[in-house]
């Protein structure tokens, strides 16, 4: 065995397939309207600076990611890495891969099962070594903690509102 092989993480990018997915959380076209622009403009920017080649259009999906399965587009995405078309994936932070356990245990599974080879953001640094794999995982535990808990704080606030007698 030579020394390289006991460091996982280094990948060479340049070899590999990207490609880029974004997602707004509202499906109201009226709402995030500059969410997809500004994911696109940076994942972009990331991945000319890094040398990353993306192939095919940036994946574009509206909805939340808090419950799973319910992201077509994302679901495609994760087959076309099984089926060997692209072999990595670039996103604007974890939480837009996932704010759910399940879709992100799958996410890390199939990076443990080296059928996504990697994972890029602009704004958030992930290895593919042990360190890295647990601190992505607790990444996918913080953006789920985020929505469960944003649900409760509006919850408590339309309640209040109600019994106020104000119109949401």
């Amino acid at each position: 065995m030579l020394i390289d092989d006991l460091y996982d993480g280094e990948v060479d990018t340049k070899k590999l397939r990207y490609r880029l997915y974004v997602r707004k959380s509202r499906k109201e076209d009226g709402r995030q309207f500059r969410s997809f622009k500004d994911q696109i403009k940076a994942c972009r920017k990331f991945a000319e600076k890094s040398e990353i080649p993306i192939v095919g259009k940036a994946v574009r999906e509206k909805g939340s990611a808090k419950i799973p399965g319910k992201r077509p587009k994302f679901d495609q995405l994760l087959r076309d890495v099984k089926d060997g078309k692209i072999d990595g994936i670039i996103a604007y932070h974890p939480d837009r891969l996932s704010r759910n356990m399940l879709e992100g245990g799958v996410i890390l599974n199939m990076i443990d099962d080296k059928i996504i080879k990697d994972l890029r953001f602009p704004i958030y640094h992930f290895t593919n070594n042990a360190s890295g794999k647990l601190l992505l995982g607790i990444t996918f535990a913080l953006s789920k903690h985020y929505s469960d808990h944003l649900s409760q704080v509006v919850t408590r606030g339309n309640h209040g509102n109600f019994i106020e007698g104000k119109t949401p």
